[in-house]
C-alpha cells in the first residue's frame, strides 16, 4: 500500500512537471510572437488539409493595413476592444439576453482560438481559450493583438487576412480601401465562406452602413486610440 502511494506521488509529481513545462514553453512562444509573425495557425492548417492546397494570405503590419479597415473591423467585431482585458462581459450579457443568437467573442478571444485551438463549442475548449486570451492580453500590446487578427482571420474560401481578400475583391491594397469597401469586408467576417464583399444582400448592405456609422463614432470618440491615432 505504501509502495503504491509512492508510485502515485511519483507520477503526480512528473505530471505537474510536464504541465508546468508545457505552460512555460507556451509563454515563451507567446513572448516571441510579440515580434515574430506566426508561420501558420490551427485554422489555416485545417483549411489547407480540407482544400488540399495552400491558402491565400499576405501579411501586413498594422500601419500598412489602413485606418478604414481598422475602424470598420472594430465596429463590426469588437467595439470595446480598447477598453476590455480580453473578455467583454457587457457583450456576453447582451448575447445571453438574445439567447446567444449573436456572438460575444472579442478579437482577443478570436486570436486565441484561431491561432492555437480547434473549432468546436466544448466547455474545455472555451476554458483553454479564456486562459490563452488572458495570457495574450498580458503579454501583447493591443496593436499586436489586432495586427495578428487582421492577418489570420478567415476572410473567404481559402483566404486569410484582410490584405488577401482586399486584393481579390477590390483589386487594391487594404490601406487603399474606402470606408464603404472596408465595411463591406468587415460585414463578411462572421461568415466569410458564404458572404462576398462585392455581392452583399440588401440586409448585409444595411448592416455595413451601421458598421460605417460605428466606425465614425469610434474615431470621433477616440475609442480606437489604443491602435490608431484619433
Amino acid at each position: 500500500m505504501e509502495m503504491k502511494k509512492k508510485h502515485n506521488y511519483f507520477y503526480l509529481k512528473w505530471l505537474i512537471k510536464i504541465i508546468l513545462s508545457i505552460f512555460l514553453i507556451f509563454i515563451i512562444i507567446l513572448i516571441l510572437m510579440k515580434w515574430i509573425n506566426p508561420p501558420t495557425t490551427t485554422v489555416i492548417l485545417a483549411e489547407q488539409l480540407s482544400l488540399n492546397r495552400k491558402v491565400n494570405q499576405e501579411w501586413r503590419t498594422i500601419d500598412k493595413i489602413g485606418k478604414n479597415v481598422i475602424l470598420s473591423v472594430l465596429a463590426a467585431e469588437d467595439s470595446n476592444f480598447c477598453n476590455h482585458y480580453g473578455v467583454d462581459f457587457a457583450e456576453i450579457y447582451k448575447a445571453k439576453e438574445k439567447g446567444f443568437s449573436r456572438g460575444a467573442s472579442t478579437i482577443s478571444q478570436q486570436v486565441s482560438k484561431n491561432l492555437f485551438l480547434w473549432r468546436n463549442r466544448s466547455w474545455f475548449r472555451k476554458g483553454l481559450e479564456l486562459i490563452i486570451t488572458i495570457m495574450i492580453e498580458t503579454l501583447w500590446s493591443k496593436k499586436r493583438i489586432l495586427e495578428v487578427y487582421l492577418n489570420i482571420a478567415e476572410t473567404g474560401n481559402g483566404y486569410f487576412g484582410i490584405q488577401a481578400i482586399s486584393n481579390v475583391r477590390f483589386k487594391k491594397n487594404s490601406n487603399q480601401l474606402t470606408l464603404r469597401e472596408a465595411s463591406y469586408i468587415a460585414v463578411t467576417l462572421p461568415n466569410p465562406k458564404k458572404r462576398n464583399a462585392t455581392k452583399l444582400t440588401p440586409e448585409l448592405k444595411k448592416r455595413a452602413k451601421s458598421i460605417r456609422i460605428g466606425a465614425n463614432t469610434l474615431r470621433l470618440e477616440g475609442r480606437a486610440s489604443c491602435v490608431i491615432d484619433s
